[in-house]
């Protein structure tokens, strides 16, 4: 649900009210930035659907796109997941300055389009990863803190 705005009768598709900015840089080039920039969900013109725009320019782009939906919140999940669509089109790798060196912020949604059996086994899926990822690190964090009690100890006996 992700299109281009088509100009009508010579006026120029706004953002409207902001709701959200973010800076990203490129991770080759921390210099050279990108802004996007989240506009809040509306009405579309004539329509019971909404619309929720959002701009990415900066680095030679400059695109207002719009994400649709029956509500609002679709509108707002469409145009996020829009964002990250667009972002990974420009095929360079980004990074949310300050924040997160090697990722933008803007994550994979998973889809209900494909239907709730599909959605519900990549939810389980995605679950079971953060899970085994999650049991791992407490492993880690475990064994460090054994290490370090382990010298304390002799550190006392010392």
């Amino acid at each position: 649900m992700l299109g281009k705005w088509t100009l009508m009768s010579g006026t120029k598709p706004k953002i409207g009210n902001i709701i959200g900015v973010r800076r990203l840089v490129f991770r080759d080039a921390p210099r050279k930035t990108l802004v996007v920039t989240l506009g809040k969900p509306r009405r579309m013109k004539g329509h019971q659907d909404w619309e929720c725009p959002f701009r990415i320019k900066g680095a030679g782009v400059a695109r207002l796109e719009f994400g649709y939906g029956v509500d609002a919140l679709q509108a707002l999940t469409t145009a996020l997941e829009g964002i990250r669509w667009m972002l990974d089109e420009i095929g360079k790798p980004l990074a949310w300055g300050g924040v997160l060196p090697d990722h933008t912020g803007f994550q994979r949604i998973i889809p209900i389009a494909a239907g709730p059996e599909i959605s519900a086994r990549l939810e389980r899926l995605v679950d079971r990863e953060l899970n085994r990822h999650v049991r791992q690190l407490e492993r880690r964090h475990k064994k460090r803190l054994s290490k370090a009690g382990a010298s304390t100890a002799r550190t006392r006996r010392d």
